[in-house]
């Protein structure tokens, strides 16, 4: 069934026999039947264990069961052409007169496409989704940034409700701090939803895997969905949301022309402003209005990098200075129609 050095090309008598054809072997000597026409031929003689197949003498037979005679000659131009794929060959019959017509049939996979061109098999893009939220919670770390944020945050973690698509994200120095991120926001999502994380999705990170994290899980009742190693695309919804997140960080920053060191600040704001969003599974709705229930406010949005001109107390100023300092927005907070202001002079960022 398997010979890795074979040089020869075999023929399927299974296949000849879907094609309407009986085969029989006898006395070294092998013939083909047609089932319709009853026309018999000699096809091939015996050659130690092996029937050697004469194509002349079957060539008016053979020739109807696709593949037969022109096996070798599409072989060859697949790989004259660079194991060209099959369906391009019969294109390139059509462009050029070097290659015979009729000569194009698609052989079996080839040695050489098996181990240069072998790739996964696609991933089920659906799951079955939540029916409540924090019934599944999706999270992934990244980092380490090329750059310290101006909090000293070397990464970031998020967490993904599965039914309403809302996100939480946390910045952390060090990828250890992953477990005691998890212990806040889930202290966090509980309280205010009345609700309990039923399960965590996340890869086999050492973040994720630590013996604390897997006690933590196991006494709150917490089931762990660890993906098989290698393969993120079973963490998904983490991982998409992530190429989302730094993405639309870096346009914001590169659009006003701010500093990297800022990257904390806009991968916050775009959590913020994308959970109050229409996201494509929800159709119409947004996740903060799946999550709470109610459609969110979007009065106090403001452009990421524009300046905010703040008013300086009369005890804070020296006559005749400037009654306002130029700052940069950089964020909201959980307070409505707060801002969080960057002070490009001081290096400091205020409410």
């Amino acid at each position: 069934m398997h010979v890795p050095g074979l040089k020869k090309n075999l023929i399927s008598v299974a296949m000849l026999e879907d094609k309407g054809y009986d085969v029989v072997f006898s006395e070294g000597k092998a013939f083909l039947r047609s089932k319709t026409t009853g026309e018999t031929r000699k096809i091939g003689v015996r050659v130690r264990n092996l029937y050697q197949l004469h194509v002349d003498g079957c060539a008016a037979m053979a020739g109807k069961a696709e593949g037969l005679v022109s096996r070798d000659d599409g072989e060859l131009w697949h790989k004259r052409l660079g194991h060209l794929h099959h369906g391009a060959l019969k294109i390139m019959q059509q462009i050029t007169t070097r290659i015979p017509k009729g000569t194009l049939a698609q052989s079996d996979q080839c040695n050489g496409c098996t181990l240069g061109k072998f790739a996964k098999a696609t991933f089920h893009k659906k799951d079955s989704r939540a029916t409540t939220i924090l019934e599944r919670i999706h999270t992934d770390m990244y980092g380490p940034f090329s750059v310290v944020s101006t909090a000293k945050h070397m990464y970031y973690v998020i967490f993904v409700d599965d039914f309403s698509c809302k996100c939480w994200i946390f910045f952390m120095q060090k990828k250890s701090e992953t477990y005691s991120k998890f212990c806040e926001f889930k202290a966090l999502v509980e309280k205010e939803s009345g609700k309990k994380v039923k399960a965590l999705r996340s890869d086999n990170g050492g973040e994720y895997i630590s013996d604390e994290f897997k006690d933590f899980c196991k006494a709150e009742g917490i089931r762990r969905e660890l993906i098989a190693p290698h393969n993120p695309q079973q963490n998904r919804v983490a991982e998409q949301k992530n190429i989302t997140i730094v993405g639309a960080a870096w346009a914001m920053l590169h659009d006003q022309g701010l500093p990297l060191h800022l990257w904390a600040e806009a991968c916050n704001i775009v959590v913020y402003v994308q959970n109050r969003c229409p996201h494509r599974i929800l159709g119409m709705s947004t996740s903060e209005e799946a999550y709470y229930g109610k459609k969110p406010n979007l009065s106090h949005l403001r452009i990421f990098g524009a300046n905010i001109y703040m008013h300086v107390m009369k005890d804070a100023r020296k006559m005749l200075e400037s009654t306002v300092e130029v700052g940069i927005f950089v964020g909201y907070t959980d307070t409505l129609h707060n801002y969080r202001v960057y002070f490009p002079d001081s290096g400091k960022t205020i409410v």
